[in-house]
């Protein structure tokens, strides 16, 4: 089972004026789903593979 990113529950421009749409755009594609596949990436091939992400943080 690998990790996938979540959809968001709303648009990148929801938060303005807190956080611009831009901001959140980057935040979301780039930084979240870099943790993302660095997750699966890390797990791969391990006995942690196939886990759910409770099991793995015990």
């Amino acid at each position: 089972m690998a990790f996938e990113l979540p959809k968001l529950p709303y648009a990148y421009d929801a938060l303005e004026p807190y956080i611009d749409a831009r901001t959140m755009e980057i935040h979301y594609t780039k930084h979240h789903n870099g943790y993302t596949a660095n997750l699966n990436k890390a797990v791969a091939g391990t006995e942690l593979e196939g886990k759910s992400i409770e099991a793995i943080l015990r």
